[in-house]
């Protein structure tokens, strides 16, 4: 169903903000068989990296790929980001490749707009979220109870790594309950302590590959930024 692909869709990259604020006062979740001296280093420096964020500007690239049939399909776009209290962060993502597409999130409310087809997809996070397990719980998350993302995952750290020509840590995050994914990992710039890359690993193989590229920390981006503009005659979709 159309619906249900443009939520996991959503969920897929609200996952990568949902997953950087679920860190934050995680310090506590060291795994004592796995540099216990480290990793609590690196979450307190992701804690205050959140803390200092005001802004984010970047590429990002999705790639969905599927185990079974060896097929990936990526999609390209831009992404910014606002980080606000409980129910009021904006976060919006304009897919460039391989066609046109609008995703935006201001609070509860989501939107996506896709111009190829004249239609908008509008909704709210509890919503979508009801019921839900995975991306859709994290989406909840993002937006208000990061006590729920904090007590999610047990994680690990996992080395290091080059990505994008920078050093990075690498985390590994299992879910302590039901969920849609197996593993979680996330690439964090050893200077910036923000994510760059993540990996979601579903349960039957199929991952997700989500990097960020050309990160701009706390420029200026007003709130109408986020607005996503359309046509009048746009069909509007407000069931999921």
């Amino acid at each position: 169903m159309e619906q249900n692909r443009v939520m996991r869709r959503f969920a897929t990259f609200a996952v990568i903000l949902g997953l950087l604020l679920s860190l934050t006062g995680a310090t506590r979740r060291a795994d004592a068989n796995s540099s216990p001296q480290l990793l609590p280093g690196i979450l307190k420096k992701m804690e205050a990296a959140h803390a200092n964020l005001k802004s984010l500007r970047a590429g990002i690239v999705q790639e969905k790929h599927n185990v079974q049939i060896d097929v990936s399909d990526t999609d390209y776009g831009t992404l910014i980001y606002k980080p606000g209290a409980p129910g009021q962060s904006r976060l919006r993502i304009d897919y460039t490749k391989p066609d046109t597409r609008v995703a935006a999130m201001v609070g509860d409310n989501f939107i996506f707009y896709q111009p190829r087809i004249s239609q908008a997809i509008k909704s709210t996070i509890s919503k979508a979220a009801k019921g839900r397990t995975g991306g859709y719980a994290m989406l909840a998350g993002l937006l208000g109870s990061i006590k729920m993302l904090k007590d999610k995952y047990n994680i690990e750290y996992a080395g290091e790594a080059v990505i994008n020509g920078q050093p990075t840590y690498q985390l590994h995050l299992v879910p302590k309950g039901k969920d849609d994914y197996a593993s979680v990992e996330i690439w964090v710039n050893n200077s910036t302590s923000l994510l760059v890359q993540q990996k979601l690993v579903e349960r039957n193989g199929d991952y997700m590959l989500v990097k960020l590229t050309n990160l701009e920390q706390n420029i200026k981006l007003p709130d109408d930024a986020f607005v996503v503009k359309y046509p009048k005659d746009t069909k509007i979709v407000d069931k999921f």
